[in-house]
């Protein structure tokens, strides 16, 4: 094969947003099976433009697969992806100027259809429905860029190894790419049937169509990647899934069920194998990767549905703990990374996702995820098989985490192409001051706090049912008077509200989002929370779609900047589950409905990662984000989860009890939940509306549980 020569280029890693490079993922499908993803136009086509290609190991292995009749692109008439594993396209042709005269428009009907497995197979079929036979010319023509993931998000490139040009081998099209990182990357494509001519990495069909009659063209696409460290030479199969198994929810709206049927079909397309080790990414196309604080956060999520989905993240998340003091990598002892990627970048170490650990929040949920898994499964196994890690998690909150010796958590970065940002709004603008200037380091967030909080809480919780009364009663005093202390630090008499965070300078006094995680955490003092909550469902907050990222009118609001008042799902549903916890029904049940009606407007009633702030007494419909990813797994898990939250499930699987006070919508009369598992127990359980209140029926148990049905209050 002969190689193409890559330039050189000057490696700068960028900090703002998903994507600085694409500016619209516009009407793009997406289709993902385990490690194997595809991003293709409406038309079927694979351009290059807008992140479009097939991808495997943070890598694009396909930028051009096109189709064309007679030289001339086919049009569009449906595109779906509403299958996570498919896209199917139903084309017709424009009117065409053929040998034998004029073949009109809409006479052929073209199906393409990609699936997606240990490889992508994609079938291209071509009917005649005029009345009269035609002969007609189809062309496919592919490319590979070998790109990595970072680059085509706007990163430049680092120095490149040897691409070659196509080649044809035992009829196959063969794609290589042999990398600067020493792994040999390839796709070779089949042809069934075999072409009539080929030339270079183009293909092309005679087709003679007789009335009615039907062509059919398969292409096979395998994919490789061989060399040192242990990754998979090809996209494996997932094996079990997750949530296949578990526990459902039914409504007596159809509508809502579909919304839920979609959120766990996205949450099963974002399951992903690795290195042999099983996760949820956290969305496509940017982030198809193992981090941190969305695995905790996703798994949090889906406890009552799945609680083994928390197991495996702990479980993974610990095999990557932090184990030395390395500033390149924000790593430190005991602190559970942000982001692990397996591209060619990261394998030359020109990015410091190796994992890197730049995440302030993801070590304390990571213990109270421990805690409250727990609280669901009663089983004391995972937390004695992790407790090591449990336990070099909270050293690094009373060692690492405190860097100026405030008594608060907080983060600054070390690392030359770390992220200024360190919570989970991490872009480059995202923690400001009122008047728009960014926040000094250290920055104590105020969610992380709340964080902070609930690990000490659930770490006591664990310590004391293993019998260790001193050092659980040491836990829970502390978080006792980290919960006076914020009270002070935090409140901001003037605004009644809490602060964004503590900086070098006092309080970052702008109004956001962040104070309604920090009800979830329950760190915040109930007078406190009535003022959050209030101005939480406020009209500077919420535009009537969900609680924007930061207050209109504040000077650096941007309803359509990334985290400075765009709305985010998953941030939405941790606040409603926050209400709920300090019994704000009311508040969390119109932040519930705007979700809803949001995810009931959106395409395949998909609620993205994000989308742009902008009040809904002006737009009719929610206002998309342009390269937000869709799905996004803990936007997937948000209406699951806090629609759970508005039930008032408390599980205690120790004591065998699952209590419910639900605070329902009042067009939501009916629910059941079925094969809900709290500790050994199996329960389906049917909520149905009576008045005022809700009446509570056993549909069937397998195992010791006493349920119970308390008034929300």
């Amino acid at each position: 094969m002969a190689a193409l020569d890559a330039p050189q280029h000057r490696f700068r890693l960028l900090r703002h947003g998903p994507s600085t490079l694409i500016a619209d993922l516009g009407d793009v499908l997406a289709a993902k099976e385990g490690g194997l993803f595809c991003l293709c136009s409406p038309n079927g086509d694979i351009d290059g433009s807008r992140g479009q290609g097939l991808y495997f190991h943070d890598m694009r292995y396909l930028d051009r697969a096109t189709l064309r009749l007679e030289d001339r692109p086919p049009a569009v008439l449906l595109a779906s992806a509403d299958r996570h594993d498919r896209i199917v396209c139903e084309l017709t042709n424009p009117e065409l100027r053929l040998g034998d005269g004029i073949l009109p428009k809409e006479t052929l009907g073209i199906r393409r259809e990609r699936r997606l497995g240990r490889g992508m197979v994609e079938t291209v079929a071509v009917q005649n429905f005029g009345s009269r036979p035609c002969r007609l010319r189809l062309e496919l023509e592919y490319g590979a860029d070998f790109e990595d993931m970072f680059v085509i998000r706007g990163h430049e490139p680092g120095p490149r190894g040897r691409r070659y040009r196509p080649q044809w081998e035992s009829g196959l099209l063969l794609l290589r790419y042999d990398g600067r990182d020493g792994r040999r990357r390839s796709l070779a494509l089949a042809f069934d049937p075999a072409p009539a001519r080929r030339h270079g990495s183009a293909v092309l069909y005679e087709l003679d169509l007789g009335t009615g009659e039907t062509a059919t063209i398969q292409i096979t696409a395998t994919l490789e990647d061989r060399g040192p460290r242990p990754l998979e030479s090809a996209p494996p199969p997932i094996g079990r899934h997750h949530l296949a198994g578990a526990a459902r929810i039914e409504t007596d709206n159809p509508l809502l069920n579909r919304i839920l049927e979609r959120s766990f079909d996205d949450l099963r397309m974002l399951l992903t194998r690795e290195r042999g080790e099983c996760y949820f990414a956290a969305g496509v196309p940017w982030f198809v990767a193992l981090f941190g604080r969305d695995s905790l956060v996703t798994a949090l999520q889906t406890l009552a549905f799945d609680a083994s989905i928390a197991a495996d993240t702990l479980d993974l998340l610990a095999r990557y703990q932090g184990t030395r003091v390395d500033p390149e990598r924000d790593e430190e002892p005991g602190k559970i990374p942000h982001e692990l990627r397996v591209g060619e970048l990261a394998n030359l170490g020109l990015i410091p996702h190796t994992p890197y650990y730049g995440t302030v929040d993801a070590t304390p949920l990571f213990v109270a995820l421990a805690g409250e898994h727990f609280r669901w499964t009663g089983d004391p196994n995972l937390f004695r098989r992790l407790r090591s890690h449990v336990e070099r998690a909270l050293e690094w909150i009373d060692r690492w985490g405190d860097s100026d010796g405030d008594g608060f958590v907080d983060y600054h970065c070390q690392a030359r192409m770390g992220l200024v940002n360190q919570g989970w709004k991490d872009s480059g603008n995202s923690i400001v001051h009122p008047d728009g200037s960014q926040a000094r380091p250290p920055v104590a967030l105020v969610e992380v706090q709340g964080y902070v909080y609930r690990a000490w809480l659930e770490a006591a919780r664990l310590f004391e049912l293993e019998g260790e009364r001193e050092r659980a009663a040491d836990l829970s005093q502390r978080a006792s008077r980290l919960r006076e202390r914020f009270a002070r630090a935090y409140w901001m008499p003037r605004r009644r509200y809490l602060a964004l965070a503590l900086d070098a300078t006092g309080q970052v006094q702008t109004v956001t989002s962040n104070p309604g995680q920090a009800l979830w955490s329950g760190i915040v003092e109930p007078e406190q929370a009535r003022a959050v909550a209030l101005a939480l469902v406020g009209p500077r907050l919420c535009s009537g779609w969900g609680v924007r990222t930061l207050a209109e009118g504040e000077r650096p609001y941007n309803p359509i900047d990334y985290q400075v008042g765009a709305v985010w799902p998953h941030d939405n549903s941790l606040i409603v589950a926050g209400l709920c916890r300090y019994g704000f029904y009311a508040q969390a049940v119109r932040i519930f409905e705007g979700l809803f009606e949001a995810a009931s407007r959106f395409p395949n009633y998909r609620l993205p990662e994000l989308f742009c702030g902008f009040s809904r007494a002006r737009y009719p419909v929610p206002v998309r984000y342009p390269v937000a990813c869709n799905p996004q797994a803990w936007a997937a898990a948000s209406l699951p989860f806090a629609l759970i939250s508005l039930l008032g499930l408390e599980p205690d699987a120790p004591s065998r009890c699952l209590r419910l006070r639900p605070a329902l919508p009042t067009w939501l009369g009916e629910i059941r939940l079925r094969d809900l598992v709290v500790g050994p127990a199996r329960t389906s359980l049917r909520l149905h509306r009576t008045g005022d209140g809700f009446e509570l029926t056993v549909l069937d148990q397998d195992g010791d549980l006493e349920v119970r049905i308390e008034p929300a209050v």
